[in-house]
């Protein structure tokens, strides 16, 4: 970046200073706006590009994202194009990536490929990450490892429904939970265990023409192995299943559901 602000300063020698300084602040105008973070556009339902979900024996894993579960039959998965750098700018409403969206067949788009869309699915399983510890809420934290809890990611979450102007939150269920953390190559070697909660949880969005919703979600914090010189990375993964309250019973998700949250598992 040194020598590309050097040589637009050598292209603007032979105009005034202050007609210099106009046309630089125009130049740093937009390349802000270009890197900004586009936050909140997936709840505009701003389409994802997806690559083909690989599903063996009833699981689909992804390396990359680091995580398998189960997916129940007649369930499909979209799994998103996390090296497409538009979707970097595709968030959900807390400034979560998405990873991926798994969802009832029925209620999935087809797209050409084999794939399925299922950003407009009402039964939909979101797959969420995040870099907790480089959030503001956490960067005065030191030892971010062992100092990072699920408690505090779920009082994250909280906060960050009540800043979207979210009303009547409780939670109405709270379970610690361990979840194992497997190698690439071998889904049967635990590597660690990551601590994590299943939260139910009922809510009145800010929609007004929505009564309130229930949510299932699992919430797990995971320290990532520290790099020399650089701040630890405490990862966040949220795993989240929501609809209308009165259509969700309260005491645990729905089978299908309950099945993906027994067996997800973090790969790394």
């Amino acid at each position: 970046m040194h020598s590309v602000m050097d040589t637009i300063r050598w292209s603007l020698s032979s105009v005034s200073e202050l007609e210099e300084i106009i046309i630089l602040t125009a130049i740093a105008t937009v390349v802000v706006l270009l890197f900004v973070p586009n936050v909140g556009i997936a709840s505009a339902q701003q389409q994802l590009t997806s690559i083909p979900a690989v599903i063996q024996n009833g699981t689909f894993e992804n390396i990359a994202d680091g995580f398998r579960m189960h997916v129940p039959y007649g369930w499909v998965v979209q799994d998103i194009d996390n090296l497409h750098l538009p979707n970097f700018r595709v968030a959900n409403e807390a400034g979560f990536l998405m990873v991926a969206i798994i969802c009832p067949q029925q209620e999935a788009v087809p797209v050409a490929g084999g794939m399925y869309n299922c950003e407009q699915s009402e039964n939909a399983v979101e797959v969420l990450h995040d870099r907790l510890s480089h959030r503001p809420e956490f960067e005065t934290i030191e030892d971010p490892a062992n100092n990072i809890t699920s408690d505090d990611f779920l009082a994250f979450i909280i906060e960050e429904m009540q800043g979207r102007n979210y009303t009547n939150i409780q939670i109405i269920n709270s379970t610690d939970l361990t979840i194992n953390i497997t190698s690439p190559e071998d889904s049967n070697a635990t590597i660690r265990t990551a601590e994590a909660k299943l939260v139910e949880m009922t809510y009145q969005p800010s929609t007004l023409d929505l009564g309130d919703m229930r949510s299932y979600s699992i919430l797990a914090t995971i320290p990532e192995n520290p790099q020399p010189g650089l701040r630890q990375i405490v990862s966040g993964e949220f795993v989240t299943y929501e609809g209308p309250a009165v259509a969700i019973p309260s005491g645990g998700p729905p089978p299908a559901v309950l099945q993906m949250f027994q067996s997800l598992e973090f790969i790394r």
